[in-house]
């Protein structure tokens, strides 16, 4: 607990980046009123998470929710969020992911209900996603066994996963790039729509992507 606890204690930049995420989320578009969460990787026991039922705009830093890898409050007055069995699975599943965001994006919702993987048709999208987003059949999304099945679906080397008829789950190293991965997939989502309808999108490989001698990929 000790550890724990230590993990809890050293989290104020760290709640401070969620809430800033929080509300790119909403000026950027991906989610509105309680919609989505945020969680970030404290230690290999502890993850802070976003509170259930709470607008990003009216949400404070003590306000988000220390836990353990069982779901138990190490720090914190409010409920996590109904989510957190998901998170937690994934996290179990994939270690080098150390934040994850949750949206409910148009564009993502749009293909999600029409049950179509999201294939890269931009760069951000390959660079940031990996490859293309599977879609997950639709099921309620609080329970542990949801979360065990998003996380395999997900797998190890794609950076998100579509829930249809609900929205995005997007991981990353940081924060920073799993917001960036939320925001390439609803981007790439509403190119891939637009021109599907037009024609017939070319879509790019992330291991066919030839880079130029000092560039550097995310």
């Amino acid at each position: 607990m000790l550890q724990s606890h230590r993990a809890a204690r050293a989290t104020a930049p760290v709640r401070d980046e969620i809430l800033y995420y929080c509300r790119e989320s909403v000026r950027a578009g991906l989610n509105f009123n309680t919609q989505g969460n945020i969680s970030v990787r404290l230690s290999d026991e502890a993850v802070v998470i976003t509170p259930s039922g709470v607008r990003y705009d009216l949400m404070a830093p003590e306000d988000l929710v220390v836990v353990d890898l069982d779901g138990n409050v190490l720090e914190g007055s409010m409920l996590p969020s109904t989510e957190l069995p998901v998170h937690l699975a994934h996290y179990r599943r994939r270690p080098d992911v150390q934040a994850i965001v949750h949206t409910e994006s148009t564009f993502v919702n749009v293909l999600g209900v029409l049950g179509r993987t999201i294939d890269p048709v931009l760069l951000n999208m390959v660079l940031y996603a990996k490859g293309p987003v599977p879609v997950m059949p639709f099921e309620f999304s609080t329970h542990a066994e949801f979360g065990r099945r998003s996380a395999d679906l997900l797998g190890d080397d794609v950076n998100a996963v579509v829930w249809a008829n609900h929205g995005l789950l997007a991981v990353g190293t940081t924060l920073e790039l799993a917001f960036k991965v939320a925001v390439a997939v609803e981007e790439n989502a509403e190119v891939l729509h637009h021109a599907s309808l037009a024609g017939v999108p070319n879509v790019l490989v992330y291991d066919r992507i030839v880079v130029p001698d000092g560039a550097r990929l995310p």
